[in-house]
């Protein structure tokens, strides 16, 4: 519980800090998002203008035929692979801000069970019953969070060998047909 001045003003900065260190890893989250557009739309820009000056320079239809077989594949791979960055960059700032959330818990969680003690020494003789009671429920609902913490873990986890899975398989398919 607050019982300073100096106590809420800690409390402030320590909300504060951990904002900003959200909108830092967020803004860095979209800063790299950012840049990896820039370089896709550069790179989409020099290449449609390269497959322009090749039809351009096409003069029957197996010439035509050829140049369409040779660009499909490496726009599909191009798209592969930057859907896999933007997933990174995705994945990467949601799990810096899950760590920044879960300090945040653990943080507060130690400040409930302070102020659950002070008032545990506070409250009347026979009130014992209850305080165990919230000490329990507020176990109980840290104990839960912390499952479903893990769970959603695990399921990104497994997201993730999928996406590295299919990412493979994509790969190697476009070897072979390249081949």
């Amino acid at each position: 519980m607050i019982q300073t001045p100096e106590q809420f003003a800690s409390l402030n900065k320590a909300s504060f800090d951990m904002m900003q260190s959200a909108a830092r890893a967020s803004m860095a989250g979209f800063e790299r998002l950012a840049t990896l557009n820039m370089q896709a739309a550069r790179s989409t820009f020099d290449e449609s203008a390269e497959m322009m000056k090749s039809l351009l320079e096409v003069k029957d239809v197996k010439s035509l035929s050829e140049l369409s077989a040779t660009s499909l594949q490496p726009s599909a791979d191009k798209a592969a692979s930057y859907a896999k960055h933007c997933y990174e960059i995705a994945s990467e700032t949601s799990a810096e801000l899950a760590r920044l959330v879960e300090k945040q818990m653990a943080d507060g969680n130690k400040q409930l069970f302070a102020a659950i003690d002070s008032m545990a020494r506070n409250a009347p003789a026979g009130s014992e019953g209850v305080m165990t009671l919230v000490k329990s429920a507020v176990s109980a609902a840290n104990t839960a969070f912390d499952q479903v913490s893990r769970a959603t873990k695990q399921v990104v986890e497994m997201a993730e060998a999928n996406v590295a899975a299919a990412s493979k398989t994509v790969n190697s398919r476009s070897a072979k047909k390249a081949a």
